[in-house]
């Protein structure tokens, strides 16, 4: 094997280093670049209180009427039918704010925007043709305080949404929103009012968890929410688990369960205490609750950390290195063998010439029994 075969054997064995390593972020990339098969754009009033905004930011009249129309699209080279669904922002347990059909919207609230808005709207669409749909959202006839947050959530009903399940990016490709934020008095500043509600043990996505509820009591989203939590043995006042979250958010007049997984760690029942604290810029907020683990929510979790074989599979990739390893070793050690093989091979090497100029030499100088009949 020559040097540049060695070559190759390099480049290869790099390349597939890099295919291995480099496969998912590539996946991840494409999914989040997935674009939607229709479009909608707000057509804002004259009432809009930000011009920079892209969403409806409008100021509304006690006992007022407010006409919202929204642009939709259909750039594709087929007919789709379309729903524009009125709906209330919520915060998910991802704890953030969203705008989805929900019917989580926290007592609390004076007035919704699924209340002051008219119905669901169904539009069919011809292959490239737009057109543009009407709500009507009335206000009460006492106002109200704060903000009314909702969106108009646009959706193709003919996709399936269970295939966005384990990818959120995906949810671009059958649904988008833009939200509806309404004030009587424009950019009202008021306290945040947030509270923790209950602490739970329940199961989430299958397993137990401790579900701490938090409910914003005010009318008035608010972000930069981070949480840290911590759960203590009562008894031993050792800490058991602990979760944090960072750069959250929750809509007006909402909740969300904050949820502790059990860890990796066998449990006992029993008393324990959370303790949580929250802050959003300068806010700041303390809560501590006790809540009891039952036997039984005991058992199942150390059961299922009992029964969890979940296979490590590092070693495959060990395995697939080391062979890779192998592989340019043996071709590296048949480039240097067949590298000497040519040498030994090579007559014009220094070795062969000098045994045949010996050979030549000792041919013509005389023998010595000759040397003595010269002389005799």
């Amino acid at each position: 094997m020559n040097l540049n075969r060695f070559k190759w054997w390099l480049v290869a064995f790099l390349a597939l280093i890099s295919l291995l390593g480099g496969g998912a972020s590539l996946s991840a990339h494409a999914a989040e670049t997935t674009n939607s098969n229709f479009a909608a754009t707000p057509l804002l009033p004259k009432n809009q209180i930000s011009e920079k905004a892209d969403y409806y930011d409008l100021k509304v009249q006690p006992s007022g009427s407010q006409t919202l129309k929204l642009s939709v699209t259909n750039p594709s080279k087929s007919a789709r039918t379309l729903k524009v669904i009125p709906v209330n922002a919520t915060t998910s347990d991802t704890g953030k704010a969203v705008f989805v059909p929900s019917n989580r919207t926290d007592p609390s609230a004076q007035v919704t925007f699924t209340e002051m808005t008219s119905g669901a709207v169904t539009v069919h669409l011809a292959a490239h043709q737009g057109k543009t749909v009407t709500f009507t959202t009335k206000t009460p006839a006492s106002g109200f305080t704060g903000e009314v947050l909702g969106g108009l959530f646009v959706t193709d009903p003919n996709v399936n949404p269970s295939s966005a399940r384990g990818n959120l990016n995906l949810q671009n490709r059958y649904a988008e929103v833009v939200a509806v934020s309404l004030w009587c008095q424009p950019n009202q500043i008021l306290p945040i009012n947030l509270k923790l509600a209950d602490v739970t043990v329940k199961k989430q996505n299958g397993q137990p968890q401790v579900l701490a509820k938090l409910r914003n009591l005010t009318p008035a989203l608010f972000g930069d929410l981070d949480i840290h939590a911590r759960v203590l043995n009562a008894k031993t006042g050792k800490q058991v688990l602990t979760r944090s979250l960072k750069n959250g958010s929750m809509a007006p007049n909402s909740w969300f369960n904050f949820g502790i997984g059990l860890g990796k760690k066998r449990l006992a029942a029993g008393q324990y205490t959370l303790k949580l604290h929250a802050t959003s810029g300068k806010r700041v907020w303390n809560f501590s609750r006790s809540f009891t683990l039952t036997a039984k929510t005991a058992r199942t979790h150390n059961a299922v950390l009992h029964s969890d074989k979940t296979p490590n599979n590092w070693w495959i990739w060990l395995v697939i290195l080391a062979i890779l390893l192998i592989l340019l070793l043996i071709g590296l050690a048949y480039w240097l063998g067949k590298r000497r093989s040519r040498d030994d091979d090579d007559p014009d090497t220094p070795e062969s010439t000098l045994t045949h100029t010996d050979s030549q030499t000792s041919s013509t100088k005389p023998s010595d029994e000759a040397q003595s009949h010269l002389k005799s």
